[in-house]
């Protein structure tokens, strides 16, 4: 990172292949939930726009890296739609620091800076990235730790010595180092057969310059029962939204358009498409309306206007992109959706299957969270004249707040 760079590239690993075992249970630590989420999640998601927004810090991280247990990688692959910045999966090693590096092997080499961070830290102070990042510019690496508050014996001689605490620091992660200098630590450290507990010791190893942010007890590492009895109580007592909101949605175009017939972003005919600004795709239009509606976030013709040209022809599916995009912003994400077309034709039951399975994709969740219906209204209306298409939608949405909270 040149000097005066005050937006460095930055790429965040999480290192989350462990078992934890000394944790106990059958799940690995690092897909445990926790408050609902598991800790991956919590990690990752702390190192969104949104999450560094709300904690009112300028620095930015370009992409995130999770290295993971080979048995979840799949399951972690669901988390990269859910994620408003390039996440990448990668199969971690036996070992954390065989982990980071295979995590450093998909870091681009336009990135500047690596921030390492834990999964098993998932209340890490982030009100105080800016100066960590800062902090690195003076150096080749930072960190966060604590002062060592607790008296430390050494057995000497079947008696226990006291040891000098004065100048002895708790390392925590995460840990932002330029990325020359580890990659640098990390192949010599393969050369030499070296492991270590943190990506700091390896840098030091070849002369890294390291400075010390001071962080808060509060960044515990979750290493046993009583480590997790604790973070569920810190999670209880945090003040949150609640967890889930509703919204209900609601559009209606006529027929005869010059356009394909769109619906919930799959074309059921080549012409004779709905009439609007945009394609005139009435599911995902109230789909986006309950989204919006359920954060509180106005009205889907707020955000997109149907008489602004910029929209028009437009891909109703980048609507609700962008609708996902403001509620991430907001903390929130979607949950599940259950929507129903009303028209006379054309059938739509052979295209339903798809019209899921694209909803699920744009919205980042399980296709069996996706539910659309179609009805006629036998023959009543402007539906029942074939004047028209109708969709209503009823959506529910969660707080994603986590460890950001």
């Amino acid at each position: 990172m040149s000097e005066g760079t005050t937006t460095p590239r930055i790429v965040a690993v999480i290192a989350a292949a462990g078992s934890g075992e000394r944790l106990g249970g059958e799940t690995p630590k690092p897909w445990r939930r926790l408050g609902g989420q598991t800790l991956v999640e919590r990690a990752w998601r702390s190192f969104m726009p949104e999450a560094l927004d709300r904690a009112g810090q300028r620095h930015r991280v370009d992409a995130i890296i999770v290295a993971v247990d080979v048995a979840y990688q799949a399951v972690a692959h669901g988390y990269i739609h859910q994620c408003s910045v390039p996440l990448t999966v990668v199969v971690g090693g036996a070992t954390r620091t065989e982990s980071v590096r295979q995590a450093l092997r998909h870091v681009p080499p336009t990135a500047e800076l690596v921030a390492i961070h834990d999964a098993a830290r998932p209340f890490w102070p982030l009100d105080r990235w800016d100066e960590l990042v800062d902090a690195v510019s003076r150096s080749d690496g930072a960190i966060f730790a604590i002062p060592v508050s607790d008296t430390l014996k050494r057995p000497q001689d079947n008696s226990l010595e006291t040891v000098d605490r004065s100048d002895l620091w708790a390392a925590q992660t995460p840990q932002v180092f330029r990325a020359d200098m580890l990659r640098q630590a990390h192949e010599a450290a393969k050369e030499e057969g070296i492991d270590a507990t943190d990506d700091a010791e390896l840098v030091r190893r070849v002369g890294g310059r390291l400075q010390i942010v001071r962080s808060t007890s509060a960044n515990f590492k979750i290493t046993d029962g009583a480590d997790w009895s604790l973070a569920e109580r810190v999670v209880s007592e945090a003040p949150s939204q609640p967890a889930l909101r509703i919204g209900f949605g609601y559009d209606a175009h006529r027929l005869g358009g010059d356009g394909p017939l769109m619906l919930g972003g799959v074309m059921l005919a080549a012409s004779g498409g709905l009439i609007g600004n945009s394609d005139g795709d009435v599911l995902l239009h109230a789909i986006c309306d309950a989204l919006l509606g359920a954060a509180a976030l106005g009205d889907i013709g707020h955000h997109f206007p149907p008489d602004d040209p910029q929209y028009r022809g437009c891909d109703s599916r980048e609507f609700v992109r962008a609708t996902l995009h403001l509620l991430r912003a907001s903390g929130f994400a979607p949950s599940q959706v259950d929507a129903t077309v009303m028209a006379e034709a054309p059938k739509l039951t052979p295209h339903v299957t798809n019209m899921r399975e694209t909803i699920a994709a744009d919205l980042g969740i399980d296709v069996a969270m996706v539910s659309v219906k179609a009805t006629t209204t036998e023959g009543m209306g402007f539906v029942g004249r074939r004047e028209g298409i109708a969709a209503q939608a009823v959506v529910t949405i969660r707080t994603v707040l986590g460890s950001q909270s």
